[in-house]
Parts: C-alpha cells; sequence; structure tokens
C-alpha cells in the first residue's frame, strides 16, 4: 500500500506549492450516496445589479426562473473564486440536483476529539500519513492531491481571527449535515459524530462526563439532538406551490385567455382546478409534514453523568431533556428500557432492544458493553466501528426493552450520534430529501417536451405567416402566435409519469406493503432477478429441533429427545449457549435458541444483584434443571419441592455475529471453582477452532448428509478455562483469547420448512422469466436443497458447485467446478423417525457422459457457491464473475456485506435487482437492491424503501404486478397527454389557417370534461393477477412508444384534414367570413365539424393508451373510467344530432345536415381501428424495433449484458469444464458410506 501510495506523488517540498493552488472545486463523501461537489463563488457587485434591474423589468420572472435555476442564479450574480474566499457554495449532490448554500463564520471552538485528521484511505508521503484530496482550479485542471495528514495537529490553529480575537469556524449546512472548513488543507470536512478515528479506550477512559459549560460548547457544532422538522405556515407553503413552473404556466395561460379572448368561463374553470390542486398538494404536505413530525417529536429526559470516576457509580447524575445531549455525554439507561433518542455505545450492562425499525425484525437482540482490550505494543489501539461495533451499539429509535447491571455499576452508553446524524436521523433525511424520480425517464420526458417545444415553434412560425398574408391585425398575430405554446407543450408531461405509482401505493398500503420511497414503485416493475434469503424468507421462521447428535467414542450418536440426555459438557452448552432473557416472565430471544433450550427442558432466571443464587459473585443469567417433586410419607397430596441438581451461571456472553458465523459464552457451574466455555455456531467455523483428536473422522460425512437433507446444522464445542483464570479476569478476556483449542461435543440437527406460499411464489416468477436466486449464511448442501423444494433449481437440473484454490507460490488460482451429487431432493426428504436412508450411489452419482453426451445445455445446470469462495472469485479471477453470475442461482455462507456486493455484480450485468429478507442480516443488499422488501411487521423500516407486513414473499409476486401496472400506467397517461397536445395543436392550427378559433365552450369541454376526468381516472386499473413473461417498456424513447406517438399523431393530423376537406367539398357548405371585430370567429361549419371530430379523437386515444392486460386488468374493470368514455361517447353523440339551441350558441356550434354526422361518425370509428390496429399489432412487432428505428441498418445491439454473456456460453462447447475427478470422488465417497451402513450410529437410548 504504501509504495504504491508514493508513486508520483509530491514530496514534502511540493506540498507548500500544491497548498497554493486555489481550490475551486471540492468533492465531499466521494463514492457513496451522499456525495456532493462543491463550488466557489463570491458576490458580483455590478451583475448583481444588472440583474436586479432586470428582474424589475421583467415583472419578477427572471427571479422564478433563478428559483427554479439556482445554478444560473450563481453563474450569473456571482463570480468563481477558491474555496477559502468563497462566501456562497453552488453544490451539485449524488443525483445532478443543483443547490446554493451559504458559507457562515461564528465563533466555535472545535472539540478535541474533530481537531484530529480522519485517515480518508491513507496513503504515505515520505512516512507520514496524507489525505486524498480531489481539486480543481481554472488554470491547471483537475488534479488529485495527496496532503500530508500530520500538518496539523490541531484545526483550531486554522481559525481566522478577526480584529475583537475570537477565533471563527467556517462552515455550511447541507441538507441537515454541517461540513467545516480545514484552513491549511483548504477543503471542507463532515462532522459527524464519534463514529470514525475513536479508539474504543476513549469510550471508557475519556468520555467521563461533561459539566454544563463543556455541554453548551459542544452543542454550537454538534446541535441539538433532535430531529426537528419544520411546519412552514400555510401561506408560505401556497406561495412556494404556486411558484412550481407548470403553475407559473398557468398563469401565463389564464392571462392570455382572459386579456386576449374574453374566455371568462374557461379561465375561471381552469383557475379553479389549479386552486384545487394547490390546495389538495398543500393538505398532503402538511399532514405528511405533521404525521412526520409527530413520529420523531420526543420530549423524554434523560439522566447524564456530570463528570467524575467512570469506575464510581457514586458520581452525580442530572436528570436533562434528551434534546440537550452531545456526543461524549454519558448516559445511564433504566432498568424498565425506554426508547433510544440517539445512538449510544454501551460501555456497561446488557440491554435487551427491539430494533425492528432498523432490520425490520422483531426478535429481541442482546446488546454487550463495547470491548475495550488493552492495545499491543508498537500496535494501534482498537478503533470503534459503528459496523463492526453494532452489537455493543444502542440506535436512535429502537426500544430497549429491558437492561441488565453487571456488578455494582449501572448500565451506561456514550452518544455517539445526535440529531439527524444518528440512524433515525438517516431515515427521517431520506423522507425529506428523497431520491429524485428515475433520472433516465425524467430526462426523457425533457426531451419529449422539447420536440413539443420545436413542434410548438414550427407552428408558431405557421401561424404568423397566415396571420400576416391574411392582413391580421398585429394584436390578433401575437394572441394567436403565443396561443399556440399553451396548446402544444404541456407542462403537466413530467407529472403524468407519477400518476401510475399514486394508485399503486394505495394499493400496496392496502396490501399491507409500505413504501418510503414511492419512486421506486416504478422501477419494481421493471424487475428481472430476486434475490431471497432463506431464512425466515423462503423457510419458516421457527426451526423444529429435530435432533441431537453428541459425540460418543469418536461417534456421532443420534438422539430424538435431547432431555433423556444425562447431563455433562453437551447439555450444559445447550443450557447456556444462547442469547435468551426473560422478559415480563417470558423467555424470550432468538427461535433457533428458544427451540433448543426448551428441548432440554431447563429453567431460566435471571436474578437481581440482591438475590441469593449460592454463587459467589453475580450472575446475571442463571440456568437450571427441572425441580423434582416427591411425597411426604402419608401425605399424598403434599410435595416437597427439591432444590435442582445442576445449576450454572452465565458470567460473560460474545453475542452471535454474522461475519464470525458464531458466538459464545463464558459459564461457571455451582459448586465447580472452575470456568467454562462453549461455543455454538456453524459447523465448519466451529470446527476450524477445535481440537483435531476431538473430531470424528467421519464428521464431514456426518454433515454432509444432513445438509443434502435440507437439515440446518449447528455445532456445539466446548473447553475448561481452569481455575486459574477469576472472576475479574474472565470480564476481562477477549473473544479469541476463548475461542480456540476447543474441543467438538456435537450437533444440533433442525428442521427448516418452507412457507406454504414459497414454492407457488418462485414458481410464478420462474414461469414469467424472472430470475430467483437464495443467497444464506446458511449451509451450502442445505440450500441446495431448499432451492430444489422451493423450484428454484428443476428436479431434472443439474447443480454445479464452484470452488476456488487461492495461488500459492508454486501454483496459480484453480477454479472447480463439480456436479452437486443429488438429483432428486424429493427422495432425501426424511422420515417422521428421522431415519435419513442413504440411497444406492448409482442413483445419486453422475458421470461425465450424463452430461457432455449433449443431455444438458446452457439453461439446465445452476451454479452454486459459498461466501469464501465468492471472495475469491473477486479476488483473483473476477473475469469470471459474469460468466459464473448469468447461471448461479445459490450463494451459502455469504455475510451481510458479501450479500450487498452479490447485488452490484447483478447490477452491472443490467439485471433490474430486488431484493427480500427479514432484514436482520440483508440490511445492505436491501438499501443497494433496485427495489429491497423487507419482511417486518413495523410501517417503515431504514432497511429498505419497501416492507411488508405479511411474512412471506407473496408481496414480491404483489410488488412486482403494481410495479408493472403503475409503470404502463405512467407511460399511457404520457402518450395521452402527448396526443391531447398534438390533437389541440391540429385543430388550432386548422382553424388559424382559416382565421378563426376554438371557443371558450369548446377548450372548456377538450381539457375539462375530457382530459381531466382522463388524467384523474386512468390509472385506476388494478393490476394484472398473473405476472407475464413479456416485460413492460422501460424507457420513454423504446421503438415501440416513440412509433406509437408518432403514428396516432399522423393518423390524427391526417383525419382532421380529411374531415376539413370532406366538409369543403358539400354542397351546403358556406366558407368562413372572417370578423375582424371578433378574436376567435368560432361560430362556422369548420370549427364545428373540428370539434366534433377531435372530441372523438381524445376519447378514442385515452380508450386505446389505457390498455388493460397482461399488465392491468382489462378497461372495463376500472369502472368509474369506463363509464366517464362511454358517458362522454354518448354525450357527443347527442349534440350531434339531437341539437339544443342554448347549449349550440353558449358553444357556438353550427347545425349541419345529419348525414353529415353520419359521415363524422364514420370518419371517427376509421380512426378508432385503424389506431387500435396501429397500437395493438403493429407498434410492438420486430419490423418496428429493428426497422422502422434504423438499429437493423445501423447494426446496433440493443441486448443487455445478461443476455450477451448467455449468448455467449450458451455456444460454448467446453463451458462449463466440470471436474471429471471430483466426480470420481464423489461417487467413491457415496460408496463408502454405503459400505460403512451409514454415516453415524443411531441411538435411542441414553448416553
Amino acid at each position: 500500500m504504501k509504495n504504491n501510495c508514493n508513486k508520483n506523488l509530491p514530496t514534502n517540498n511540493n506540498l507548500g506549492r500544491h497548498q497554493s493552488i486555489p481550490k475551486e472545486r471540492l468533492i465531499i463523501n466521494e463514492g457513496t450516496d451522499e456525495q456532493i461537489e462543491c463550488f466557489g463563488y463570491r458576490r458580483h457587485i455590478p451583475r448583481t445589479v444588472l440583474f436586479a434591474i432586470l428582474g424589475v423589468v421583467t415583472l419578477g420572472f427572471i427571479f422564478l426562473v433563478f428559483r427554479w435555476k439556482p445554478n444560473w442564479e450563481i453563474r450569473a450574480m456571482f463570480e468563481r473564486c477558491s474555496m477559502e474566499a468563497a462566501d456562497v457554495l453552488l453544490v451539485r449532490d449524488f443525483h445532478l440536483r443543483w443547490h446554493k448554500t451559504s458559507v457562515q463564520n461564528e465563533p466555535i471552538e472545535l472539540p478535541p476529539e474533530k481537531r484530529r485528521r480522519r485517515d480518508d484511505k491513507p496513503c504515505f508521503i515520505n512516512g507520514n500519513p496524507t489525505v486524498k484530496v480531489t481539486v480543481e482550479n481554472s488554470d491547471v485542471g483537475e488534479s488529485i492531491e495527496y496532503v500530508s495528514n500530520d500538518i496539523v495537529p490541531d484545526r483550531n490553529r486554522n481559525y481566522a481571527q478577526p480584529s475583537g480575537g475570537h477565533e471563527l469556524l467556517r462552515f455550511f449546512n447541507f441538507q441537515k449535515v454541517m461540513y467545516v472548513w480545514d484552513r491549511e488543507l483548504a477543503l471542507f470536512y463532515r462532522i459527524g459524530g464519534l463514529e470514525e478515528n475513536v479508539p474504543c479506550s476513549d469510550f471508557y477512559h475519556r468520555f467521563t462526563g461533561f459539566n454544563e459549560i463543556q455541554q453548551t460548547n459542544r452543542r454550537k457544532v454538534y446541535g441539538k439532538n433532535e430531529i426537528y422538522i419544520e411546519l412552514k405556515s400555510i401561506p408560505l407553503v401556497i406561495v412556494q406551490e404556486a411558484l412550481n413552473p407548470f403553475y407559473v404556466f398557468q398563469v401565463y395561460s389564464v392571462c392570455l385567455w382572459i386579456f386576449g379572448y374574453n374566455y371568462i368561463i374557461f379561465s375561471v374553470a381552469i383557475v379553479v382546478m389549479s386552486l384545487i390542486s394547490i390546495m389538495v398538494t398543500v393538505y398532503n404536505t402538511r399532514k405528511q409534514a405533521t404525521t412526520l413530525r409527530k413520529m420523531v417529536k420526543t420530549d423524554s429526559r434523560v439522566r447524564v453523568l456530570r463528570g467524575g470516576n467512570p469506575h464510581d457509580d457514586e458520581n452525580v447524575f442530572e436528570l436533562i431533556p434528551e434534546a440537550d445531549l452531545v456526543p461524549g455525554d454519558v448516559i445511564q439507561i433504566p432498568q424498565r428500557g425506554c426508547q433510544m433518542g440517539c445512538d449510544a455505545v454501551l460501555i456497561s450492562g446488557n440491554c435487551i432492544v427491539n430494533e425492528s425499525l432498523l432490520t425490520g425484525e422483531s426478535v429481541p437482540i442482546t446488546k454487550t458493553p463495547l470491548p475495550n482490550p488493552p492495545a499491543p505494543v508498537d500496535s494501534p489501539p482498537m478503533m470503534f466501528n459503528p459496523e463492526n461495533h453494532k452489537r455493543h451499539t444502542l440506535f436512535c429509535g429502537t426500544q430497549v426493552i429491558q437492561s441488565r447491571r453487571i456488578g455494582r455499576r449501572t448500565v451506561r452508553a456514550v452518544v455517539i450520534r445526535t440529531g439527524f446524524a444518528t440512524t433515525k436521523g438517516l431515515l427521517v433525511r431520506s423522507i425529506l430529501f428523497p431520491k429524485p424520480m428515475d433520472f433516465k425517464l425524467y430526462r426523457d420526458a425533457m426531451r419529449f417536451i422539447l420536440v413539443l417545444a420545436a413542434v410548438a415553434f414550427v407552428g408558431f412560425v405557421y401561424v404568423i405567416t397566415i396571420k400576416i398574408l391574411h392582413h391580421a391585425l398585429p394584436k390578433d398575430i401575437v394572441l394567436k402566435a403565443l396561443d399556440i405554446f399553451t396548446i402544444a407543450v404541456s407542462p403537466a408531461l413530467p407529472a403524468a409519469l407519477t400518476i401510475g405509482m399514486v394508485f399503486a401505493q394505495q394499493r400496496l398500503k392496502k396490501a399491507n406493503i409500505y413504501c418510503i420511497s414511492p419512486q421506486r414503485i416504478n422501477v419494481s416493475g421493471m424487475l428481472d432477478l430476486i434475490c431471497f434469503d432463506k431464512t425466515g424468507t423462503l423457510t419458516a421462521d421457527h426451526l423444529e429441533l429435530l435432533a441431537v447428535s453428541p459425540i460418543n467414542r469418536d461417534q456421532f450418536m443420534l438422539i430424538n429427545d435431547p432431555s433423556t440426555i444425562p447431563f455433562g459438557p453437551f447439555t450444559a452448552g445447550m443450557a447456556t449457549c444462547h442469547s435468551l432473557t426473560v422478559i415480563d416472565g417470558e423467555i424470550r430471544g432468538d427461535p433457533l435458541d428458544l427451540q433448543m433450550f426448551e428441548s432440554i427442558k431447563w429453567n431460566l432466571k435471571e436474578p437481581m444483584e440482591s438475590d441469593n443464587t449460592g454463587f459467589s459473585n453475580f450472575m446475571p443469567t442463571v440456568v437450571m434443571d427441572n425441580s423434582d417433586t416427591v411425597c411426604t410419607p402419608g401425605q399424598e397430596k403434599g410435595k416437597i419441592l427439591l432444590p435442582p441438581l445442576h445449576q450454572i451461571g452465565v458470567i460473560r456472553q460474545f453475542t452471535f455475529s454474522s461475519n464470525l458465523k458464531r458466538m459464545s459464552v463464558i459459564t461457571q457451574t455451582l459448586g465447580s471453582n472452575g470456568l467454562d466455555v462453549f461455543v455454538k455456531g456453524a459447523p465448519e467455523v466451529v470446527a476450524s477452532l477445535c481440537l483435531e483428536n476431538s473430531i470424528p473422522d467421519n464428521f464431514t460425512e456426518v454433515l454432509r448428509e444432513h445438509t443434502m437433507n435440507g437439515l440446518r446444522v449447528l455445532a456445539l464445542a466446548w473447553k475448561p478455562l481452569g481455575q486459574n483464570v477469576t472472576y475479574e479476569q474472565a470480564q476481562g478476556l477477549e473473544r479469541g483469547d476463548i475461542e480456540c483449542d476447543l474441543q467438538l461435543l456435537g450437533l444440533l440437527i433442525m428442521q427448516n420448512t418452507l412457507k406454504p406460499e414459497t414454492t407457488a411464489v418462485i414458481g410464478e416468477l420462474t414461469n414469467a422469466d424472472i430470475r430467483s436466486v437464495m443467497v444464506t449464511g446458511d449451509n451450502l448442501l442445505t440450500a441446495i436443497h431448499v432451492a430444489r423444494q422451493c423450484g428454484m433449481v428443476a428436479q431434472s437440473e443439474v447443480v454445479i458447485e464452484v470452488s476456488v484454490t487461492p495461488p500459492t507460490r508454486d501454483n496459480q488460482t484453480k477454479v472447480t467446478y463439480t456436479i452437486n451429487q443429488v438429483m432428486n431432493a424429493s427422495s432425501l426428504h426424511p422420515s417422521p423417525s428421522h431415519e435419513f436412508s442413504s440411497k444406492n450411489p448409482e442413483e445419486v452419482a453422475l458421470t461425465m457422459e450424463d452430461f457432455h453426451g449433449g443431455s444438458y445445455n446452457g439453461s439446465t445446470y445452476h451454479f452454486a457457491m459459498d461466501g469464501k469462495t465468492f471472495q475469491a472469485l473477486q479476488e483473483y479471477v473476477p473475469h469470471l464473475i459474469p460468466k459464473i453470475a448469468v447461471k448461479a442461482t445459490v450463494f451459502a455462507r455469504m455475510s451481510p456485506d458479501q450479500k450487498a456486493q452479490l447485488v452490484e455484480v447483478f447490477q452491472d450485468l443490467q439485471y433490474y435487482v430486488g431484493m427480500c429478507g427479514d432484514g436482520a442480516n440483508d440490511c445492505g443488499a436491501l438499501k443497494r437492491a433496485h427495489a429491497g422488501i423487507s419482511l417486518s411487521e413495523a410501517e417503515a423500516s431504514v432497511a429498505s424503501p419497501f416492507t411488508s407486513g405479511t411474512q412471506n414473499i407473496e408481496c414480491v409476486s404483489r410488488l412486482i404486478k403494481e410495479g408493472r401496472a403503475a409503470l404502463v400506467a405512467s407511460f399511457g397517461v404520457f402518450k395521452y397527454m402527448a396526443l391531447y397536445s398534438m390533437i389541440q395543436f391540429t385543430s388550432v392550427i386548422i382553424m388559424n389557417t382559416i382565421d378563426s378559433f376554438p371557443s371558450d365552450f369548446m377548450f372548456m369541454y377538450w381539457d375539462i370534461a375530457i382530459t381531466t376526468l382522463v388524467a384523474l381516472l386512468v390509472a385506476r386499473n388494478h393490476a394484472y393477477p398473473r405476472i407475464v413473461s413479456k416485460k413492460p417498456l422501460t424507457s420513454l424513447m423504446s421503438p415501440p412508444l416513440l412509433f406509437s406517438v408518432l403514428a396516432n399523431t399522423f393518423l390524427q393530423f391526417a383525419v382532421q384534414v380529411g374531415g376539413y376537406f370532406i366538409l369543403t367539398a358539400q354542397p351546403w357548405f358556406v366558407p368562413l367570413v372572417k370578423d375582424r371585430e371578433d378574436i376567435s370567429n368560432s361560430y362556422c361549419f369548420e370549427a364545428t365539424s373540428i370539434f366534433f371530430v377531435s372530441s372523438f379523437q381524445y376519447i378514442t386515444v385515452a380508450f386505446l393508451f389505457s390498455k388493460g392486460p397482461p399488465f392491468r386488468k382489462p378497461i372495463y374493470t376500472n369502472v368509474l373510467f369506463f363509464a366517464a368514455l362511454v358517458v362522454l361517447t354518448i354525450f357527443t353523440t347527442i349534440m350531434m344530432f339531437v341539437p339544443m339551441d342554448g347549449l349550440n350558441k353558449r358553444a357556438e356550434l353550427v347545425v349541419m345536415e345529419r348525414y353529415y354526422y353520419g359521415i363524422i361518425i364514420a370518419l371517427v370509428v376509421f380512426h378508432f381501428f385503424l389506431a387500435l390496429i396501429l397500437e395493438s399489432v403493429v407498434a410492438d412487432t420486430r419490423f418496428v424495433k429493428n426497422y422502422l428505428t434504423c438499429r437493423k441498418c445501423r447494426g446496433k445491439n440493443k441486448q443487455k449484458k445478461y443476455d450477451v454473456i448467455i449468448d455467449e456460453i450458451t455456444n460454448d462447447a467446453e463451458w462449463p469444464p466440470i471436474t471429471t475427478q471430483a466426480i470420481k470422488a464423489q461417487r467413491m465417497n457415496s460408496s463408502d458410506n454405503q459400505n460403512r451402513g451409514g454415516a453415524y450410529k443411531r441411538n435411542t437410548t441414553d448416553l
């Protein structure tokens, strides 16, 4: 690392030259979702004055533009400068949105822990640590600097010194986060909490409580510990909403219609509709803000340590408001529990916590004190890491159910993060500053608007030309030309993309699926690969303890009833090696631990410190066997309760770690002077920690037989610590000190049954060509069995296990592809008596001829691997990952980080990836996926954008259906709005050609009676009940959609023009005689004919673009919408054939010959059927995709990466390179097991 970083880096002599470069651009939080790019600016007075004058001249319009485009305002009124001289920053966030923020200077002193340099990807220059900084200068361009990290030992030396003598801290706030200026290094850095570069020892020895002055000074930097949701006044919210570009465009249009055409009724209707829309939006915004504020508001008080000896429990604690807490405060956790209002690390005692807000899992979790090992000589101390030490961290918003003190000290924790920096604060920030609508969809929508604007400009030129040739009045020319833009360009087009997901979100909520990121609903309709966790997701949460297999005389025994096993280390391990606790008189905890403990029929209690347990030291947890009862002589009813024969106290617990795949406890048996260690976890991991002579020779075969039957297996190990280790010394031991040189005691065999809904959902996804992938922390063979059982892998398909041998000095990396023996999972189901029979090796072993004889191709095999192999592939042979990933279905023994990395691998192959898990170890993958679904009883969790209250994977199927329905509805509304603009544009152009214009009523009927009803009701179609293999369109620029819009545009234009010429050919037709005093000249044959034809066209395209199957239910199931179309059709027909004098006068409609109305109907029917053929038959054909778009001519291949790779490996006869030797070895192992009569000795008697 050091050598790599030294390459091409400046020496210390050059540091001054690099520091002198004025940095005008800075990237902060690079590579994360919170990355921001900052540009420095300072006010330019002449420019500011100039634009202020322009703002007055344009009646404030230019300031409106600056409100919508802050980057334009900054570049117009400010000048670029270095960061050090900037008083305003132009900030571009991770989603490429622009913001402006002011740089502030205040007399604030940084806390000591924030004066040290944080090493971000540390490199070294001449032995000194450095920090990587990305800067840009207008003279030298972009460059990367490695700036020495020891230049500034104390950041307070970098403060500006004003004349008053007080130090000024320079900083800015962005989206509730504070960034502080480092004057020497000339960069801003984020002020977090105590989550970075704080040694674990500091929490015990350095943070011993603050006095009020210290706390106040720290609060100036970290802010108040509150998640404050600002409630803006209703008038302010109304004004801000009214300044939306859509409503500003409406104001422009209304002013044009009122003052230009005197269209009072239509204008008032538009204004009323806009006001209603604004009020609804304001109401919803206010309601959401109020609900969110109530959800996060807390008025609790907390006991905080006010300085002193951290080891003395007689220190002074003060009750203060929770909002006054600052990082570094030492707080006391009440025994009856509380809701955490900050993030804090536990330093004494244990806590039982419900973290459903974070993980979506409501199973209580035990939190233990942060480890504080002594730092080895010449080695850095252990640093606190929130991710690695989350088992010792209490997170804001989680519920502490109860706390347990250990010894005399009360339960204490050190505050590490407050306010919006907490885990709960991050959730609220994600709601306040959501990810914008899918950028590609929005970008495509803006392209569409630009095309319409270009069409409008053509119309604008055409109208001006026609009016000039017709010698129209200047007022007429200006009004008619400007009105073209209000007709051809609909500002509601981008909003149309959200209509579908609004209704879908409501339907999902009714289905008990909650969403905190509505933008993901449309994306969920694009999913083509779903990753599933296994335990608790595909299979039931609760495991059934099928049997135990203790070791006796180097043989595994099979015991069905663990309570019959005589007391010994195996029973003691089952009784103590768990994280169970007593809550309200009931034993609670992990279901697996609960099954294990209940099977031996022992009792558990958590004594108070004052209770007499018989132990010489305090034991937080004591377990004991059931007391016996005997009858006294001569008294059959009188019974005497005998004391338990065996009592064991749990001194220390190392909770389960998903990365280590194990947990352990230190115990003491009553009457014994020595201590014992018990370890429980994944068999392979536990066995690696055991003495070799304690592991039976057939350990691998036994484990393989159990896992191939789909059983979950845990191993139990033990070692005595002896009498040399005291109670006090045990409290200071580290995990690595005790989890070694163990003796294997045996196996716990558990059955994890599939949830009833799993197989049906997996089958539905498979039939729809949506890949299902299992990503689990369980054993590989167990995962393969479950994959076959649920249908991810068909019974006739082959599973190929991938393994990697890392390179050595003599050998290169070796990748092995071994065919899994088990072909028929159903033949291996355990019998009710738990007698697991071995099959004949000829039935389960597979030979090379079975495959390379041409009997399987690229679609009949699946890869399977464990986390170790996945990591090795990434490290040594990353070029193989795409070829393996496209056919990999089972990933076992995956850590949480590896699950998230796997999601990224699939995304790199251009899959739209969904992830479904119970939230416990899946948070990273759930967040990383395009659509993450957490199975939780909570309405929302930090874990994922979707949370399902129904604890099975049916929610995945429902979400995909609703996502597809929302996507199709959004695209349909978008197409309708585009055609609506083009139909009206055509009508107005034709009318302008003859110096006519639609009347007030015509616009009312088109825009309000038809289009508004369509927009409000079209997305109410429910999702289609079945997922089909056909995928919905995912892009507005896709050939079928573009062809549909363009073809229908030309068709409606041809029909309107054709109708006009048919009208002029009639013998009774009289051309319009223009009245120069009438601005519209609507009362004429031409206007009436065009009105009726275009009205039917609006109804036609509304019907055509409201597609039903295969993504939505048929149009007639949307009763309100279908009824609206029928009523509008009937009413429009009645207006033609049954003239009403009052209506005709108001609408300025001319009565024509009845037969001509029949011609209009014939024309409309012709338009309907031709449009139906174009939309339903032609638009989605290969001809349109390849030839009309010239894709075939250009030789462009639109296949996704994963499709290209699948095609390549399908045509590769040498892939995959099956390992012949491995198959032969498997056959030999199977034969050996058969000859031995089974892998273990069966015994139903006591040991």
